[in-house]
């Protein structure tokens, strides 16, 4: 309606009624009262009229005013067909935009005062059941189809609302989903650049800090460290082109073609050998098939523990099983990775790089992340160990 717009548009909604309510009092459109000037209604439907600019902006207030000019109206000078439509139109803007308190006042009072009609009528006509239903009829027309018919929209707006509150909280799900989803993803970005670039880089910056320690010149050892060093640098190169190549063509990062394998292993192996560590790797070729997850983290967590014993080993020398261990009955296997190396006062001697601080929470992570349990510590005897135990998916 005009009068919801804005108060513009109560004002000429106003106006409108007034014109019409004149109209209709022109043509003799009330019921006449015996001594009682008929140009006195002009003045009651003004007031009824002059409510309809509080319709929106205070609905109780226009409401009030224009029950009592339709009671004076009714009372004392008979009231005009008009002042009853306008009224009804005020009652439904009062169920609409009032308050709960107003609105179940509003019901409250047409109940009752429906109730006082009808006992009235009874008293006072006595043209029998058929004039009490027509007073009812006339009753529920003026008062009860506007109460009824705001009380419906009212209901729908407030459904409406719901529904917009509830679309606002999905899509506030929807963000804090998406920023989780990015947050995984880049802690999981960063663990594999952790494990690619950081475990190539130290064993290759140990074996650079090795050479130049030498004190004397040794052209075959000099040319051994070399050899190491280009080969953990190809490697982490390969495996980062590989990361890239996969991110570019928009593929999850987990696929196999990243993913690396626990049966690579010996390749870790041989290269901390190369730069001067003692590993004894045992298990790795009778662990059978793996899922690519189990397979890629068990890979990790040996290439982790490789490189924290090539900088923290003292003596430098590092075991390192993996096995498979049979589960409860119904219940998946579990791969076991653990790592044993010594540890004394000369490994904080040790020249080399200074440590990220994340080999540790990365493998951590990746134990986790599978369900799985991981700890890392000393053992009390000089000893350092690293167990990690994956679930295995039958």
């Amino acid at each position: 309606m005009l009068g919801g717009l804005s108060r513009l548009g109560s004002l000429l909604w106003a106006a409108a009624n007034l014109a019409v309510g004149v109209l209709l009092w022109s043509l003799g459109a009330y019921l006449h009262r015996g001594g009682v000037d008929p140009r006195w209604l002009l003045a009651s439907l003004a007031v009824v009229c002059a409510a309809v600019l509080l319709r929106r902006t205070r609905p109780g207030t226009g409401l009030a005013a224009a029950t009592v000019g339709l009671a004076v109206e009714a009372a004392v000078l008979g009231p005009s067909v008009w002042s009853v439509v306008v009224y009804g139109d005020l009652l439904y803007a009062a169920v609409v935009w009032g308050g709960a308190r107003l609105v179940r006042g509003v019901v409250a009072a047409v109940a009752v005062a429906g109730v006082a009609v009808l006992g009235a009528g009874g008293l006072l006509r006595s043209g029998g059941l058929l004039e009490l239903l027509q007073l009812l009829g006339l009753y529920v027309l003026v008062f009860g189809t506007p109460l009824t018919s705001g009380l419906s929209v009212r209901a729908h707006r407030a459904r409406a609302e719901l529904e917009r509150q509830r679309a606002a909280q999905v899509a506030r799900m929807a963000e804090l989903d998406r920023a989780n989803a990015v947050a995984a993803e880049r802690a999981r970005m960063a663990r594999e650049l952790h494990d690619v670039v950081a475990n190539h880089l130290s064993a290759v910056a140990l074996q650079s800090t090795a050479a130049l320690a030498l004190r004397e010149f040794d052209p075959e050892r000099v040319r051994g460290v070399l050899r190491t060093v280009r080969d953990s640098s190809v490697r982490g190169l390969a495996e980062m082109r590989r990361m890239i190549e996969v991110l570019r063509a928009g593929e999850p990062a987990g696929t196999d073609r990243v993913a690396p394998r626990l049966g690579e292993a010996e390749r870790l192996a041989a290269t901390a050998r190369d730069a001067g560590l003692d590993v004894v790797l045992d298990g790795v070729a009778d662990v059978g098939e793996l899922p690519a997850r189990v397979d890629a983290a068990a890979y990790r967590i040996v290439q982790e523990c490789l490189t924290n014993a090539l900088r923290y080993a003292a003596p430098r020398r590092v075991r390192v099983s993996v096995r498979r261990v049979a589960g409860d009955s119904g219940a998946a296997g579990l791969l076991v990775v653990e790592a044993v190396n010594p540890v004394g006062a000369a490994a904080g001697e040790r020249p080399g790089p200074p440590g990220p601080g994340a080999g540790l929470a990365g493998m951590r992570e990746r134990a986790v992340l599978l369900g799985g349990r991981f700890r890392a510590g000393p053992d009390g005897d000089g000893t350092w160990r690293v167990r990690a135990e994956l679930p295995v998916e039958e």
